[in-house]
């Protein structure tokens, strides 16, 4: 279960900006929050979306918790030492741009709340710590690590509860990786829940990102799975009988899209000359005819494609309580069906089931707002036009009337995070 995402000092987040999943009012029940049973954060949003202008930071978010997920799970296995870490400071100021910049997430994994960060620039980790409140108890400080540029000094603190090889942890930990990481790796009882949690728990899908494999994967000699990805096409009104899947053997210059030409090179400095890739065909039946007729999943329109892709997570992070975060949710999707997604997710359990599955989202549409988003779910992302700053703002500051329509006070400016467009002909 996520609690909140901060960043300090990232792309365009000069100042520490944070989302959070906490509802800000206090509730014992609310459709669109679930109770967490753990004391100090006792309910949580089952969605969060964010809203703004184009450029006004919300994939740069998105982007951030990418960066965070992929470094915690493998600093210490998939880069190499003196590779550099990829630092992305905020530029428009002299100070910001010699700093570090800084990750913080709070979740809740097996009844413990843990509040980790960590601080990176090009080179090095200067900051990593790791906070945690058992259940039913204190919180406990597991890990405290310091570099001081200085002195050049490191310095290593851990909590009298944790138990281990701690200078073994410690040896092995290079300065440009994560000790929870490295400790993880090594098979640490008291970090490995840490990473467990980026590993099983959190899926993070940038703009671009999403690829049908996963669905693909999923249904692939399961007649069951196959039927509820096809429910999900039809009920989006998509006209789709059957589905057939595949292996294809694609050699790797005739990938299309065709990769970058780093990844490119590396695959073939690698020895690849060709790869496996999953594929898919949808069959269409229409009325009057007595044959199945399939498509290549290539051949059918961006939305469908899009639809089937996003299908198999969709159910994977409602079937196992998992966290999905989607940049551009709505691409390519009609209103309808960008809002009827929202809702699988953000809406009460059925048949008793106790659902805790998360969506956090960016969006431009906003037929959510209507009636698959809860006021307190809604939050902006706004630029200074000053300082190119960027900041983030929840919709409940403004205070909005009950019965107030959201998406036309949005749309008017009354609560910021869209564009001032420059009249045809006139000076910007």
């Amino acid at each position: 279960m996520l609690v909140s995402f901060a960043v300090t000092n990232y792309a365009c987040f000069k100042d520490r900006q944070e989302l959070t999943l906490k509802p800000p009012r206090r509730t014992d029940h609310d459709e669109f929050s679930f109770d967490t049973g753990v004391r100090r954060v006792p309910r949580l949003h089952r969605a969060v979306s964010l809203y703004g202008a184009n450029a006004s930071g919300k994939s740069r978010l998105i982007q951030a918790l990418a960066f965070a997920d992929s470094f915690v799970i493998g600093s210490s296995k998939r880069r190499q030492t003196g590779e550099g870490i990829r630092h992305e400071p905020f530029r428009f100021d002299a100070e910001t741009r010699s700093r570090p910049t800084t990750f913080e997430i709070s979740f809740i994994e097996s009844g413990s709340v843990y509040e980790y960060g960590f601080s990176v620039d090009s080179e090095r980790v200067h900051e990593e710590w790791l906070l945690q409140w058992p259940a039913g108890g204190r919180q406990r400080m597991l890990l405290d690590r310091e570099y001081d540029p200085a002195t050049g000094e490191e310095s290593w603190h851990f909590g009298a509860s944790v138990r281990g090889e701690k200078r073994a942890w410690q040896a092995s930990t290079r300065p440009d990786t994560l000790l929870v990481s490295t400790a993880a790796q090594l098979n640490s009882e008291v970090f490995k829940p840490v990473v467990a949690w980026f590993q099983q728990s959190l899926r993070v899908v940038p703009a671009g990102g999403l690829f049908p494999a996963v669905t693909i994967a999923m249904i692939d000699g399961d007649e069951r799975a196959t039927e509820r990805v096809l429910g999900i096409l039809r009920e989006a009104d998509i006209a789709v009988s059957s589905v057939r899947t595949g292996r294809e053997s694609v050699r790797v210059d005739e990938l299309r899209p065709a990769p970058p030409p780093e990844l490119l090179k590396k695959l073939k400095d690698d020895g690849h000359t060709s790869l496996d890739l999953w594929e898919a065909h949808l069959g269409h039946r229409p009325g009057g005819c007595t044959e199945t007729h399939f498509l290549d999943l290539d051949e059918e329109s961006d939305g469908t494609q899009r639809l089937f892709a996003l299908a198999g997570p969709w159910l994977d992070v409602l079937d196992n309580d998992l966290v999905v975060v989607v940049d551009e949710l709505d691409s390519s999707l009609h209103a309808h069906l960008t809002a009827a997604l929202v809702r699988r997710i953000n809406s009460a359990p059925r048949e008793g089931k106790s659902r805790r599955a998360q969506l956090v989202a960016t969006l431009h549409d906003t037929s959510p707002m209507k009636n698959a988003l809860d006021r307190d779910q809604i939050w902006f992302a706004e630029k200074d036009p000053t300082t190119e700053a960027s900041s983030l703002t929840p919709l409940s500051v403004f205070k909005p009337r009950r019965r107030e329509p959201l998406d036309r006070g949005y749309l008017g400016g009354r609560y910021g995070g869209v564009p001032v467009i420059a009249e045809y002909g006139q000076e910007a």
